[in-house]
C-alpha cells in the first residue's frame, strides 16, 4: 500500500481565487517569455497576502539545489512553530513533508512554471487545509534564483 502524500497538486481552475490573482500578477510581470525578477514584484500590490508570503533563495551548491527562506510570512509561524527566515528548507522537522516540499521547489526551478498544491496542517485536533503556489523568479529572466510562495487557508475540517 502506498503512503498518502502530504502535498497534492491542485488544478489551476480549482485554486483559491486570491492565489489565482497572484499567479496572474506574476504572469503579467514576465516579458517575452522571460521570468519576472524579484525587482519586478512589488509586495504592496498584494498586501492582503503579505503574512502568507514566502521568498526563498535558490542556491546552487556543488551542483545541487538548496533553498533558504529569505522571508517567512508571519502566518506561517503559527503552523511551523517558529520563524524560519534565514533558515534552510531542510530545517522543516517533518521529513516526509520536507521531501515533498523540496520536490515542489525542484519542479518550479526545473520547469520555470508555477506549482499549485494543497496540504493540511493539524492544529489542536483540527485539520487546516491550504492551497499554495510557488512562483519562480529570475534576475536574468532565465535562471531561477528565487521563488515567491504563498499559502492560503481554504478550510478547517
Amino acid at each position: 500500500m502506498e503512503t498518502p502524500k502530504h502535498i497534492q497538486s491542485v488544478p489551476a481552475l480549482e485554486l483559491e481565487p486570491q492565489l489565482t490573482n497572484l499567479v496572474q500578477y506574476w504572469r503579467g510581470k514576465g516579458r517575452d517569455g522571460r521570468l519576472p525578477a524579484r525587482a519586478d514584484i512589488d509586495p504592496l500590490d498584494f498586501r492582503n497576502l503579505l503574512g502568507r508570503v514566502l521568498l526563498v533563495d535558490v542556491l546552487r551548491e556543488s551542483g545541487a539545489l538548496r533553498y533558504r527562506y529569505r522571508l517567512f510570512g508571519t502566518e506561517f509561524y503559527f503552523y511551523h512553530g517558529a520563524d524560519l527566515t534565514g533558515r534552510y528548507l531542510d530545517a522543516i522537522a517533518n521529513a516526509e513533508f520536507r521531501a515533498e516540499l523540496l520536490a515542489q521547489y525542484d519542479a518550479a526551478v526545473a520547469t520555470r512554471q508555477p506549482q499549485y498544491m494543497t496540504y493540511d496542517y493539524i492544529v489542536e485536533a483540527e485539520r487546516h487545509r491550504f492551497h499554495a503556489v510557488l512562483l519562480p523568479l529570475a534576475n536574468d529572466g532565465e535562471t531561477v534564483d528565487m521563488v515567491l510562495g504563498c499559502g492560503v487557508r481554504v478550510a478547517v475540517l
